[in-house]
């Protein structure tokens, strides 16, 4: 266990590290980001939002409000729900995903790299069926 803690936390420092160093971004906004800018065109519930990223609803109401707060989203009511809302990335935040995503892609394919195609999947399978 302490192999896979060590080696998993190696990956998280020449990976996400890098994003909260240059970016100031944790993880979890990295992570929201990513599914916003997946979903620019129709936006996306908070809801749905949350799920995608795996974190509780309060978790990305306030995430959200500092997305906001920093330019990067905007939240709208949603057109066929009164009470729903959805949120949009902003041309600021689509930006600034469009900054950091290529040198990002480019460390996760520097690291996956050492590995072939099939052992990248054993290695999720394996992964997976840890998480299980």
């Amino acid at each position: 266990m302490l192999g896979i803690k060590m080696v998993g936390e190696e990956i998280q420092q020449s990976i996400l590290d890098v994003l909260q160093k240059e970016y100031n971004l944790s993880e979890g906004k990295f992570c929201a980001l990513v599914v916003l800018h997946q979903h620019s065109e129709t936006g996306i519930a908070p809801s749905d939002l949350a799920e995608k990223v795996g974190v509780t609803r309060a978790t990305i109401s306030n995430m959200l409000q500092r997305l906001e707060r920093d330019g990067l989203v905007v939240i709208r009511p949603a057109a066929d729900d009164g009470r729903g809302k959805i949120v949009f990335m902003t041309e600021e935040g689509a930006a600034f995903m469009e900054k950091i995503l290529p040198p990002h892609y480019l460390r996760v394919t520097r690291l996956m790299e050492k590995l072939s195609e099939p052992e990248q999947k054993e290695l999720i399978y394996l992964l997976k069926k840890l998480a299980l």
